[in-house]
């Protein structure tokens, strides 16, 4: 008996309906410039996050609208992880730097948040208007405002010591100790750093101003020269004219040469250039000049032509061997 129930049973844990447990989703996140690691979602709406996921706002705050009720705003260059129950009704924030702006109510549970050295319990029923951040300095801020109804207990990471934060409170703890507590510190803001104002400088189009007339160029006055030489030129020359010729030109060259008995030398000199192309052949046959003389005419001398040699036949070459 006991070992056919042995061999039943397995069979039996086969046939049981398997049970997953999927990661309940957060909320709806909306911004421009946020990063989302892990499970998400994606709708026509915005980002579905799911639990396990880690928000980077980046330069611009984050808004997480929760499932439940209210949201979450991530300030800008702020990272956050988030976690939920099975149900999806009690939250957990953790986060190492930045601010939080929490503005929702909480029923018949607790959110939790958690930095590098306290632990922040939000217990229901009552409405949280909350302000949560850690400075540069490590310093962590806290401020309920005044629609807040709910209490908030803070306790140490690394120590014993606890703190509660009620309704319209402002403190800032120091140096990751509750004792060391600035109950609304003067010059500290608690929440997400306003954004960098844009400055815009309004131009107005002037009209533009005319041209300044161009300067009068001063007037040059007339200047009258008298002439040094009062006498009139003399006329002009007509070198045509026989009175015009000197007497040495009057005889020619030849002529004075040979009455004096002399003889005539002439020097010229000769220039030769070459630029390494060949003289223009065309030009040149272009500009002879062809004269028709019946002197130079030859009458051409027709030779007749040679005689053709005989065929010898083949009697006469038998007859060529006896000879």
């Amino acid at each position: 008996m006991s070992s056919s129930f042995c061999k039943i049973l397995p069979a039996a844990l086969l046939c049981l309906p398997l049970v997953s447990y999927a990661q309940a989703p957060v909320g709806q996140l909306y911004s421009t410039t946020a990063k989302v690691r892990g499970s998400v979602t994606l709708a026509n709406s915005g980002t579905t996050v799911l639990s396990g996921s880690s928000i980077d706002a980046g330069q611009e705050p984050a808004n997480l609208v929760l499932n439940r009720g209210g949201s979450l705003t991530i300030c800008q260059r702020t990272s956050v992880s988030v976690s939920s129950s099975a149900n999806g009704r009690d939250l957990m924030f953790s986060f190492g730097s930045g601010t939080l702006q929490s503005r929702y109510l909480i029923g018949s549970s607790a959110d939790v948040f958690i930095t590098p050295d306290f632990r922040f319990v939000l217990t229901g029923p009552g409405e949280f208007d909350l302000n949560i951040g850690i400075s540069p300095q490590g310093d962590t801020c806290v401020r309920s405002e005044n629609a807040s109804t709910g209490g908030v207990i803070v306790s140490e990471q690394m120590g014993d010591g606890s703190y509660q934060v009620k309704p319209s409170d402002f403190v800032v703890f120091h140096k990751g100790h509750v004792a060391d507590v600035s109950l609304n510190p003067k010059g500290i803001a608690c929440g997400c750093p306003p954004p960098p104002e844009t400055r815009r400088e309004s131009y107005v189009a002037e009209a533009p101003k005319p041209a300044p007339p161009p300067a009068a160029s001063p007037a040059i006055p007339a200047v009258k020269t008298a002439s040094v030489n009062s006498n009139p030129p003399p006329a002009p020359v007509n070198p045509l004219l026989p009175s015009a010729i000197p007497d040495s030109l009057k005889q020619p060259l030849a002529e004075r040469i040979v009455a004096e008995g002399k003889h005539m030398v002439a020097d010229a000199p000769f220039v030769f250039s070459y630029d390494g192309s060949a003289p223009a052949y065309t030009n040149q046959v272009m500009r002879l000049r062809f004269e028709f003389n019946d002197r130079s005419i030859l009458s051409p001398a027709v030779q007749p032509p040679a005689p053709k040699p005989l065929k010898k036949g083949f009697w006469q070459k038998v007859g060529a061997w006896f000879r």
